[in-house]
């Protein structure tokens, strides 16, 4: 009798954040990616809390890298009762190690601060604690790319370089039975060629269904010319103005990229002299890690790391912030200055400071770079909403807010389509997740145009026969 292949989208469906692929093979079940959904408070809390299935009856975990939309929730799952092995690359697992645990920390400040002000409100409580963090960070198993391994009888998992983040992957699961095989590929988050430090995506071929990230689906980012050409004019208005630059970031990959930027514009004489802190511990770490890892460094940054005394990770006008008291005291300078923090989407960190300090003030700039979730407060910033919260304190928009998407560590439409065409033979099934509807609705036009494929947005929670 055929062992049947499903698979059930159960986060990530039509929604950017929170990815959570589920695979069955026969009586086998396992998850891709256990990501945290990101956004207000009590919808996250209630979709990161509780999962469609018993977290006891999974065989398997694997994971795609170590974005928290991608990875943030495994210490719930292994706190509800996962007892398998969790899959990942060891830059993935070096990444995870701190982000987790941070990830931990944050929350349960988060929550001692809003049951603080709770003003009779039953008592939050964290999804997980540093404890449950320590119970996954021991079921992690690490595979490099190029190196299948078997995850269950007939069923071959290999990785291969998404050149998204360090240690992302796009991941092949190759079925077989009865002298038969089937290729799946998640696509994770895929990157982007000729971006700074890391090596292109690679190209698969031979896939017969395609899981694949849209979230610029509907977009075409600007070149590197133009990105830093506009990047070069926001700075030097805001230093004209005596204002900073306020930079929320991604504390992994963005936080490197954006810095290797300034490091080759500060190179060429091109970005005014004004000093650069990275004011994030989880950037600090992230960055240790790409230092231990240069054999995923492009040719470029190879050269760059090895005869430049560590650059472009640090140079003389970059200055990593630690403690909290250093952290404050950005706050009480006066000079121009560029401060790159976290959380990229302004959720939480040390970004939050320095936004309730300066975005009341029309001299600084708020600087995206990176991709803002709907409800999100950077969403809300960034469409030029003139009043947030912040800290629950009001705070009025007086300050500049610019966006750069060139700096965006997704592939755009076009090289979606570009990476998706180039597969011989093409995918007899595409489904695109990890980016809003309207987004996947335009990239799924684009594909249709061009292949003779069956392309799906699928619903949260929605199935689909692959193979028998």
């Amino acid at each position: 009798m055929a062992t049947s292949l499903r698979i059930r989208f159960e986060g990530a469906a039509r929604t950017v954040t929170g990815s959570r692929h589920h695979l069955f093979w026969g009586e086998r079940s396992g998850l891709f990616d256990c990501g945290l959904f990101q956004g207000p408070r009590d919808e996250a809390e209630r979709i990161n809390r509780n999962f469609a299935f018993e977290p006891s009856q999974l065989d398997a975990m694997v994971v795609s890298h170590a974005h928290l939309d991608h990875t943030g929730n495994l210490p719930t799952l292994v706190a509800g009762g996962y007892g398998g092995r969790i899959h990942m690359t060891p830059a993935t697992a070096d990444l995870s190690r701190f982000m987790l645990a941070d990830s931990a920390f944050l929350q349960e400040k988060d929550v001692e601060h809003v049951n603080k002000h709770a003003r009779g409100r039953p008592p939050r409580r964290p999804l997980y604690t540093p404890a449950d963090v320590e119970a996954t960070l021991e079921r992690i198993d690490t595979h490099e790319y190029h190196a299948p391994w078997e995850l269950w009888p007939g069923a071959t998992v290999e990785y291969f370089d998404a050149g998204h983040i360090l240690g992302s992957a796009i991941t092949t699961y190759t079925f077989e039975q009865n002298g038969r095989q089937f290729r799946l590929a998640m696509g994770g988050d895929l990157g982007r060629a000729n971006r700074p430090i890391l090596q292109d995506p690679e190209q698969l071929q031979g896939i017969d269904a395609l899981v694949l990230e849209s979230t610029y689906g509907n977009r075409v980012h600007q070149d590197t010319a133009e990105t830093e050409r506009q990047l070069i004019e926001i700075v030097e208005r805001t230093v004209q103005r005596g204002g900073r630059v306020l930079v929320p970031s991604f504390a992994v990959g963005r936080a490197q990229d954006f810095v290797a930027t300034l490091h080759k514009l500060c190179e060429r004489g091109e970005v005014c002299e004004v000093p650069i802190f990275v004011d994030s511990p989880m950037a600090r770490s992230a960055t240790g890690v790409f230092v231990r890892h240069p054999e995923l460094f492009d040719a470029e940054t190879r050269h760059l790391f090895e005869h430049e005394r560590g650059a472009p990770f640090g140079f003389a006008r970059l200055r990593y912030v630690s403690s909290p008291d250093e952290s404050r005291a950005l706050n009480d300078r006066r000079e121009p200055c560029i401060i790159v923090a976290a959380s990229g989407m302004c959720e939480g960190g040390r970004i939050l400071h320095h936004l309730l300090h300066g975005l009341g003030n029309p001299r600084n700039t708020v600087l995206f770079v990176g991709f803002q979730a709907q409800g999100t407060l950077g969403r809300r910033i960034k469409d030029g909403v003139e009043k947030v919260n912040v800290f629950g304190e009001p705070i009025q928009v007086h300050a500049e807010v610019a966006a750069l998407d060139g700096f965006s560590a997704h592939a755009d439409q076009n090289e979606l389509v570009a990476w998706v065409t180039a597969i011989k033979p093409t995918p007899r099934n595409i489904f695109l997740v990890h980016g809003e509807l309207e987004a996947a609705e335009a990239l799924a036009a684009r594909l249709k145009e061009h292949l003779p494929t069956q392309v799906h947005i699928p619903e949260k929670g929605q199935e689909f026969d692959l193979w028998t």
